[in-house]
């Protein structure tokens, strides 16, 4: 199924260069399937995938062939926090860092193997990314300098959304100068499937973490979702 509704929190001039990106339902689904894995693991169900820029016109064509659809996502990406015991394991972090090991044939350090995940750099110019949350600030600030070409996301992120709900990092570049005056920043639309991503946080937030301190391990607020 392709479509392309949802809320815009773009505010920049850059509609042209996205016109052929038009939103395409299955990316989601799958990004909402490394959700679920990431909530069977014990973390926060955030998933994400990354596709080229051209790809919501090839899901047109091939519309109703799943696997030719699988075929068109180039990198997937779940919270791996507590499993790889690494701060910047988020979703957005590992897809990219799996972009990264296949343009480099697995020779750059990545976030499983320890490596410096603060240099993640990969230029995501051609690609779009679905992730069923609002990128946080930091993920954000990671897409903008790394110029993704746009952002469909799921439900908000009230605590530390960098696409336009606490902060919009993807537009930050304003004002900037310097090497920071070349960014151009990207587009950002969400609330696509926002339901099924709230359903999966309600779950997360539900259970005992395992990874607290005793006698905090029962988490009962649900008002981040």
């Amino acid at each position: 199924m392709v479509q392309d509704t949802g809320k815009d929190t773009n505010l920049k001039g850059t509609a042209e260069a996205n016109e052929s990106v038009v939103y395409c339902d299955v990316f989601m689904q799958a990004a909402l399937k490394e959700a679920t894995c990431a909530l069977e693991e014990g973390e926060v169900p955030v998933g994400c995938v990354l596709v080229k820029a051209d790809s919501s016109t090839a899901a047109q064509a091939q519309a109703g062939d799943d696997l030719a659809l699988q075929k068109l996502i180039v990198a997937r990406g779940r919270n791996a926090t507590n499993r790889k015991g690494h701060a910047l394991a988020h979703a957005e972090f590992v897809a990219v860092e799996e972009l990264l090991r296949q343009a480099t044939a697995g020779t750059s350090e990545n976030i499983g193997g320890g490596g410096n995940c603060g240099a993640v750099s990969q230029d995501l110019a051609d690609y779009v990314l679905y992730v069923v949350v609002e990128p946080c600030i930091m993920c954000a600030a990671m897409l903008l300098y790394n110029r993704v070409r746009k952002v469909y996301f799921g439900c908000t992120n009230p605590r530390f959304g960098g696409n336009g709900t606490v902060l919009s990092v993807h537009n930050s570049y304003k004002g900037c100068s310097g090497e920071d005056a070349a960014l151009i920043g990207y587009e950002s639309c969400g609330g696509y499937r926002a339901e099924e991503a709230v359903v999966l946080l309600q779950q997360f937030y539900r259970r005992e973490n395992t990874n607290a301190p005793l006698g905090k391990r029962k988490r009962k607020d649900l008002s981040v979702v």
